[in-house]
């Protein structure tokens, strides 16, 4: 059980480190220095095995250098990767699960199920993938003026150094990409695109369709196993050793004796379904969080942002305290967020952007090609 646990937790882990560790509220933690950490030496590391690959030290540094310019730039990393644990967690569970533990009858219906569930996942992950998200061009900058006005807070006039042309409120050049996307949130490395105004409600639906996926598969990996122990009446086994009680030690009087009987016969059900259990918690956090911003109307990138203003006016009232002009100073106004419209309006906006793109749907790196305003 704890090898199964160890295995599952290790890549968790690794998000966790990857996708918290660079926030503000995580940047003091273990997250936080894990990710300096990863970041410092993962350059160092790469280029020494590309060295030693290679076996020449300035051609290496080379090579290494080529890589890290190209993980800058969209690539299929992410997307391979997310098909490998897809793909692979899929014939696992038909293999391991539906094949060896389940009758024919209760297969039929899990496989069907399972597919239905899988096909979901993949196809709001493409969905999203092909989504465009709001890019700003000539033609449509006025527009997204319009739509999202400064605030004053947050957002001022500003010229973009890029494009030459007032930025957006609410917009931010992605480096990625290399376009300004509206209501900018993040890139996703899992789908090799840049969320924003246009498939922010594709993210979520996306997200959403793996939480069903993973859930279901905890669910029928628990299944197959019980039902299978049924079906071999393990519980009516009897052991050796006794319980504290005196009685003989059984399946269903010894839970410790049970755990040990389960990651043994059951060793491919019980890792994928603690994995599945696992990713399960961490996606629900992750959806319920990025619900609460879209009810909110605030994006990822403004969160950092809304830190550094209320940093701001906490050091104002520090400054200010004892002084006379205190009263004066509307301290709630300066940190009130004006794009927030009540939930069922913030909800609508996520669901209908305001400016409608001629395209809802381009690859991510038709942007590089793409004339920019």
């Amino acid at each position: 059980m704890t090898r199964a646990l160890a295995l599952a937790l290790a890549p968790l882990a690794c998000v966790a480190v990857v996708v918290l560790g660079p926030t503000k509220r995580f940047e003091r933690s273990a997250l936080g220095r894990a990710h300096r950490a990863l970041g410092d030496a993962a350059p160092r590391v790469a280029t020494a095995l590309v060295t030693i690959a290679v076996c020449d030290r300035k051609r290496g540094a080379a090579v290494a250098s080529a890589c890290f310019d190209a993980l800058d730039r969209p690539n299929p990393l992410g997307q391979i990767v997310y098909l490998t644990l897809a793909i692979g967690g899929h014939a696992s569970f038909v293999e391991g699960v539906e094949k060896r533990l389940l009758d024919g009858g209760d297969a039929r219906g899990w496989t069907a199920a399972t597919s239905a569930a899988f096909a979901f996942a993949c196809a709001t992950w493409a969905l999203v993938c092909c989504s465009e998200p709001g890019t700003i061009t000539r033609e449509n900058n006025e527009e997204y003026l319009k739509a999202y006005a400064y605030d004053e807070i947050v957002y001022h006039r500003k010229r973009c150094r890029t494009t030459g042309k007032d930025a957006p409120a609410r917009s931010k050049w992605c480096t990625t990409t290399e376009r300004r996307v509206a209501r900018f949130d993040h890139f996703c490395v899992w789908v090799n695109n840049t969320i924003g105004a246009n498939n922010l409600r594709w993210f979520l639906l996306f997200l959403f369709a793996q939480l069903v996926l993973v859930g279901y598969v905890t669910l029928a990996c628990a299944h197959a196993v019980r039902r299978s122990m049924t079906r071999r009446d393990c519980w009516s086994l009897m052991f050796q050793h006794e319980t504290p009680s005196g009685a003989r030690a059984t399946l269903g009087n010894d839970k410790a004796l049970l755990r040990r009987f389960v990651v043994y016969h059951y060793a491919p059900a019980v890792t994928l379904g603690v994995f599945c259990a696992l990713v399960f918690v961490l996606l629900s956090v992750f959806l319920g969080y990025n619900v609460w911003l879209a009810a909110k109307n605030v994006t990822t990138n403004e969160t950092f942002k809304w830190e550094l203003v209320r940093e701001s006016v906490e050091t104002m009232k520090g400054e200010r305290a004892g002084g006379s002009g205190d009263e004066q100073i509307d301290w709630g106004e300066m940190t009130r967020n004006k794009y927030d419209v009540g939930i069922w309006g913030n909800i609508k906006e996520v669901l209908f952007p305001p400016v409608k793109t001629p395209s809802a749907f381009a690859l991510p790196w038709d942007a590089l090609k793409a004339k920019r305003p």
